[in-house]
């Protein structure tokens, strides 16, 4: 089982740590003006880039990680995000979004209100995450100082893997690259800034083993990895992971027995963990926020309608209820439907019926808007322009490149 796999910094480590120098702006191919645009429209161009064959990039290069792209830290230092060949771009880009969004700041929270030192902490202890191709085999990693996230760990947002809840090879993304910022950023295997946090986290899950909320032994080698993992030190960092995936409804469609992770955790879902691990769900909170606030691109395969709004009959929504800010990519004339939250989203090339459905919700176009012809029908609108023909319902704005108008 995968879940074996304890999640650790692979590889050799130098001495010194890497250093992948500072982050350049994105260099855009329309002439857009950053003040007023959106920031989807700002990210549409040359986020991938080619690895060079110099300095401490050169070693991913030899190992075959052709591309990368990167999170860029409030200091100027780079956090890169390596990538096979295997790797898709929309795979490559879901990396960069989760680590995003592990970043930014959560206000009124107690560890996560400013989260510029733990940005600019994992740039100088060298953070990196390296994505493979394939799946991971024991023993058969590449000798890189990175977290890995295998091809086979991480499906595109809206392909068929995610949207039907394949857990033979089980969303690992939120997990992997939440070890990255734990282990170089919050500090446990590199000196970090939250040396409080970690302490609470190691505690806590010191004690979900001891009274059975984690670790439960559905299987008989369950016993064995987490005596491994206390002697690796990885406990906090496989405990709150798990709090971090059901939290995030990537265990709410499970359903082979009770609670998640294969029954190794007690909740599958908030309303499971507020009854039997409020305080891991509590240090969650302390760190990351509710809703899932980067922009999510989904994948240009898909063809159905797709919501954020929670239905028991589409088992996918156990995720999607959490996304606030989605994009439609590809050019397939579907439908997008967006939850109580404020709602950013952007369509694609082909004609789509967008619902903000409850919230303050904003479309989002990457033209001047003296290009579009807006059309009110009843209770909807019309957008007619380069992106297609759009249906808009329940919208309250519509950004374009030249600025924000309200509906």
């Amino acid at each position: 089982m995968t879940w074996l796999l304890a999640a650790l910094l692979l590889g050799c480590q130098s001495d010194e740590p890497a250093n992948y120098g500072t982050g350049t702006p994105t260099t855009l191919s329309t002439t857009i003006d950053p003040a007023v645009a959106h920031p989807s429209c700002l990210e549409d161009a040359e986020l991938i880039l080619e690895t060079p064959d110099e300095g401490d990039f050169a070693q991913y290069l030899e190992y075959g990680f052709t591309r990368y792209t990167q999170v860029v830290a409030p200091g100027g230092g780079v956090i890169p995000i390596f990538a096979q060949t295997e790797i898709s771009k929309t795979q490559l880009l879901r990396a960069r979004g989760i680590l995003q969004f592990y970043l930014t700041d959560v206000p009124g929270s107690t560890w996560g209100a400013d989260k510029s030192d733990v940005a600019n902490a994992m740039v100088t202890n060298g953070a990196a995450l390296m994505m493979p191709n394939d799946e991971h085999v024991e023993g058969e990693e590449p000798p890189l100082p990175a977290q890995p996230l295998y091809e086979r760990e991480m499906p595109e947002d809206g392909s068929d893997w995610f949207m039907e809840n394949d857990f033979k090879h089980r969303d690992a993304a939120f997990e992997e690259i939440f070890h990255l910022v734990h282990d170089t950023g919050i500090g446990t295997t590199a000196p970090g800034v939250r040396p409080e946090y970690q302490s609470d986290l190691l505690a806590e899950a010191l004690l979900a083993v001891e009274d059975g909320r984690w670790g439960i032994p559905v299987d008989p080698n369950v016993a064995e990895w987490i005596a491994e993992l206390e002697q690796e030190g990885s406990l906090s960092q496989e405990y709150i992971a798990a709090v971090i995936d059901s939290y995030y409804g990537l265990w709410g469609p499970w359903e082979d027995r009770p609670g998640a992770m294969w029954g190794i955790y007690a909740a599958k879902n908030r309303a499971e963990m507020a009854s039997v691990d409020p305080v891991g769900m509590a240090l969650l909170e302390q760190f990351l926020p509710p809703m899932l606030t980067h922009e999510i691109r989904l994948d240009p395969a898909l063809d159905v309608a797709f919501t954020l709004t929670f239905d028991p009959a589409l088992p996918y929504t156990h995720k999607s209820q959490y996304m606030t800010n989605v994009t439609l990519t590809g050019g397939v004339n579907i439908a997008l439907t967006g939850n109580s939250a404020n709602n950013t989203l952007r369509g694609n090339s082909g004609d789509n019926v967008i619902d903000g459905a409850d919230g303050d919700d904003t479309m989002v176009y990457c033209h001047a808007a003296a290009v579009y012809q807006v059309t009110a029908d009843g209770d909807s609108w019309t957008v007619t322009g380069p992106d297609g023909v759009d249906t808009l319902i329940g919208v309250e704005w519509i950004h374009y490149a030249d600025g924000a108008v309200a509906l």
